[in-house]
């Protein structure tokens, strides 16, 4: 009965340390991905106000850099289109960007986002 009981208290342990390392995985990831979504959510407002004021490239372009830098997300010059609808004065501001994490024991991963910010003047 001795050794049952070892390998149940053994079990325990291991199962205990994999839902310690899973919460661990939650509380370092899920924040990522809600400053991701604030951040696209910023990137729509910007869209939306170049769309209403009618900003020049150069300045939409200069906002998004701010905002990631704000946001703490790499944001590149090259990896911001802004694209503008023939006929009409609507924006759309697409933007490839990352942001990288290092976990315990050395381990970095980057995580890469894409957001498309149609900026729509509401009709």
């Amino acid at each position: 009965m001795s050794k049952e009981r070892g390998e149940t208290q053994l079990g325990c342990l291991v199962l205990a340390v994999l839902v310690a390392m899973l919460g661990y995985l939650c509380y370092r990831v899920i924040p990522v991905y809600l400053e991701q979504d604030e951040f696209h959510d910023d990137l729509l407002t910007i869209a939306g106000r170049a769309t209403l004021q009618g900003w020049e490239n150069r300045r939409i372009i200069n906002r998004v850099l701010q905002l990631g830098v704000n946001s703490n997300f790499t944001v590149e010059r090259k990896d911001i289109q802004v694209q503008h609808i023939r006929g009409r004065p609507e924006v759309v501001i697409v933007v490839n960007y990352s942001r990288t994490e290092e976990f315990p024991g050395g381990y970095v991963y980057k995580f890469f986002f894409r957001s498309v910010a149609p900026g729509l003047l509401g009709f």
